[in-house]
């Protein structure tokens, strides 16, 4: 039996779906389902009921769950032991968090907490495919914390029980467009414009657990502008890239201010509507619930006193 097989399972029993938790472990389908069938041979029963769609857990397998979590946390945790041991005077953290937060947030973050915290490295991880699996890895300790951004007003939350908080910022999602030659908005939402608006997004799953972004700005659009008729033209997992595609006037877009301040001083992009369509967002930091090393205990607590 070996860990990835388990971590597979996890996957797979999270997301339903073989394609999509092949695309998150980086194999391909037809390794990825040889593998869940060698974990099956090595529990001796079938733990994947693959007559229904999303796939669901048998009862074998939902038995088994459980079980797959606590030893893959428990090896990631006596792997990060030794690892401490070895570099006993290094506290080395690690982070996960979303690219745009990782370039936009992290630095001048970190830099706050810099005098307060004996940190002797940062490593930082922004390539997981969706809010699960960041979790999934916070979970194992494969990452000591996620940073995300949360919306009160979504329907998305994170559990606070398994995974306590602190806010540590925030961020204002503004909706945007590039201007006309006049420096006026091309499209300029509360005068109603009958024809199809051109809309840019992040992401390009609608799983629930992928895109925060994407619920909260949906959700807006469905109670502010519901006559209105938005029209996908892009989508993108990192909102740079967005950023660049509104410059060159494919569309409107909600975009976080911390990466268009400099663009709305110059008037090369404009707002698309009333700041009453802003998005508020709490920038916050997690952590797993049974995660008591030393380090991290220490580092939260400095976190809770100079970290927001």
């Amino acid at each position: 039996m070996e860990l990835k097989w388990l971590e597979d399972f996890i996957s797979l029993s999270n997301s339903g779906n073989f394609r999509l938790s092949a695309t998150q472990r980086f194999v391909s389908q037809p390794a990825f389902s040889r593998r869940i069938k060698s974990l099956e041979n090595w529990v001796g029963a079938e733990l994947i009921d693959r007559s229904c769609q999303p796939i669901c857990l048998t009862e074998a397998g939902r038995e088994f769950k459980p079980v797959a979590l606590h030893i893959v946390r428990c090896a990631y945790q006596v792997r990060n032991g030794i690892r401490a041991k070895d570099s006993a005077d290094q506290e080395k953290i690690c982070f996960s968090t979303l690219s745009t937060l990782s370039h936009s947030f992290m630095p001048a973050w970190l830099k706050q907490l810099k005098p307060h915290s004996k940190l002797g490295s940062v490593s930082m991880r922004s390539d997981y495919m969706g809010i699960d699996a960041y979790l999934r890895a916070l979970e194992s300790g494969e990452v000591d914390y996620f940073i995300n951004y949360e919306d009160s007003n979504s329907a998305l939350k994170i559990d606070v029980d398994k995974f306590p908080s602190l806010r540590i910022g925030s961020e204002r999602l503004v909706p945007v467009v590039s201007p006309d030659e006049q420096g006026k908005p091309t499209w300029w939402l509360p005068d109603r414009p009958q024809s199809p608006i051109p809309y840019l997004q992040t992401n390009t799953n609608k799983d629930r657990n992928y895109s925060l972004l994407y619920w909260s700005v949906n959700s807006l659009i469905n109670k502010h502008y519901p006559d209105l008729t938005f029209v996908p033209v892009y989508e993108a997992t990192i909102t740079t890239s967005i950023r660049v595609m509104v410059l060159e006037g494919y569309g409107v877009a909600w975009l976080p201010l911390s990466i268009i301040a400099n663009d709305l001083a110059q008037g090369t992009l404009v707002r698309a509507a009333m700041e009453e369509d802003d998005i508020e967002m709490d920038i916050k930091i997690f952590k797993y619930f049974d995660a008591n090393e030393a380090k991290l205990t220490k580092f939260w607590q400095v976190i809770q006193k100079h970290g927001v």
